[in-house]
């Protein structure tokens, strides 16, 4: 894209935004062994030494990091069925609430307001003839920093942090110009509090086979930034880093929810003109891991009632010849102690005679 392009909007073929072009940003062998050696010990929040419910894909965000935005659309997106997933909520009400976030910024060219309270929202999902049950909490961004940065336990905070403990998968939606921007306060969000927040997971049973993607949202206004650091990869590998080395296995993603474009006050305002670009990737990442990790725990339980089979067979057969060695010895000793009377009993009678 060129300086001079209109509104500052991302040509089609700027990103490959495609699922099978997701990046992987994982470190090598030795780059990993040099990261986690000065690692620090995970967040310390209440919770139990077992493995956690994993019934979500848990999306994370700061404040303006675009979560409603992105949960709407990519709602709106697979309820029309133009993707590969299938999406339904559980509530006629959160529905209308999903469409209606969409339609408002499609017809009268209005952002969302900022999320304000926190909201469950149930998924049906299918993808590929499997059927998810997704739970997606959006919440005002200020808990996220409340509860990663703040470290701050409340009734909010313990909410997201029970949230985040029962994730299948996770997205982490990151608005570059927030992380490049300089500004301690919310970069500290995205940097430090996500790093925070992914030591939590990977600390929690099971944590390490949790999928997670790094997402740079608004990728449309973002497109000169992304692009002066050489592009996704660049700038992860610049701004991200540190999130790389909690998680060297990361994936990268680009999205674009919801176009922008400057009215004639030289205001940014919503433009649904063009369509949204790489939402559903993340989740189709997410769904692929989690259908692994599915199938591998499957069939290690398959394998592990196999052994337990065998292993009870084995004890059985031992346990019955164990039986069967002491019923021939008792029966010898019968018949020993049988011919040692017999042989007492004929000489007595022997004796009498003589």
């Amino acid at each position: 894209m060129s300086n001079n392009t209109p509104n500052n909007q991302v040509p089609d073929d700027e990103f490959d935004l495609s699922i099978d072009s997701s990046i992987d940003l994982g470190l090598d062998e030795d780059a990993l062994q040099d990261t986690t050696a000065t690692s620090i010990a995970p967040m310390q929040f209440s919770r139990s030494g077992e493995e956690p419910t994993r019934d979500r894909i848990v999306i994370l965000g700061r404040t303006r990091a675009g979560k409603t935005i992105y949960l709407s659309r990519l709602y709106e997106q697979c309820w029309r069925g133009n993707g590969a997933i299938h999406m339904e909520t559980s509530s006629g009400k959160s529905h209308l609430a999903l469409l209606n976030a969409v339609a408002e910024m499609g017809e009268q060219r209005r952002w969302p307001k900022a999320t304000d309270s926190s909201t469950y929202l149930d998924f049906q999902l299918t993808w590929q003839g499997h059927a998810f049950t997704m739970v997606s909490l959006d919440y005002p961004g200020e808990v996220f920093r409340r509860a990663f940065v703040e470290q701050i336990e409340d009734a909010n905070t313990a909410e997201l942090i029970d949230h985040v403990q029962r994730a299948a998968g996770v997205v982490l939606l990151i608005d570059p110009k927030v992380l490049s921007s300089g500004k301690i306060g919310d970069a500290a969000d995205d940097d430090y509090g996500m790093v925070q927040a992914l030591r939590f997971i990977r600390g929690l049973p099971g944590g390490n086979s949790v999928p997670i993607g790094l997402v740079l949202t608004k990728i449309d206004i973002n497109a000169d930034l992304i692009r002066h650091h050489g592009g996704l990869r660049g700038f992860a590998t610049k701004y991200c880093n540190n999130l790389i080395r909690v998680v060297p296995s990361i994936t990268l993603f680009g999205t674009c929810a919801v176009r922008s474009r400057r009215d004639a006050l030289g205001k940014d305002i919503p433009d649904l003109t063009k369509p949204a670009r790489g939402l559903e990737n993340p989740i189709v990442f997410c769904l692929r891991s989690i259908v692994a990790n599915r199938t591998k725990t499957r069939n290690e339980t398959v394998k592990r009632s196999q052994q337990e089979f065998i292993q009870r067979e084995i004890k059985q057969d031992e346990e019955a010849e164990t039986k069967d060695t002491h019923f021939w010895l008792w029966a010898n000793v019968v018949l020993l102690v049988g011919l040692a009377v017999v042989g007492v009993l004929t000489w007595l009678v022997v004796r009498q005679f003589l």
